[in-house]
């Protein structure tokens, strides 16, 4: 999607880490999201990372002995597995829209 909006390959390629790295601290890799600040936490819902990991962590331990514990521990349930599935595909189809508006923005000022 940062390609979309940018206007030159090296700026779209600068912008990637920017986009990636709060995807990677929102899922819950390096800092426990109840540790994050409480005007922050919302965040966490618009990263598709998140939702990808907890379908992930249901795949791998819901059927496991002692699987509970893991997902307790990532604040993952079990019952939300269909949310997790909707919401991914929702953010999906948003991202895609968003980088489609871009798109059409930056072809009418070309053509």
């Amino acid at each position: 999607m940062a390609g979309c909006f940018a206007p030159n390959p090296k700026t779209a390629m600068e912008a990637g880490p920017l986009l990636f790295v709060p995807q990677i601290l929102f899922a819950g890799f390096f800092v426990d999201l109840s540790e994050v600040p409480a005007f922050l936490r919302w965040v966490q819902y618009l990263c598709s990372l998140k939702y990808a990991m907890n379908l992930l962590f249901l795949a791998e331990f819901s059927d496991q002995p002692g699987g509970e514990v893991v997902l307790e521990a990532n604040d993952v349930e079990e019952d939300l597995k269909w949310a997790y599935i909707l919401l991914l595909l929702a953010l999906l189809i948003t991202f895609r829209l968003i980088g489609l508006i871009g798109l059409t923005r930056k072809a009418i000022t070309v053509y």
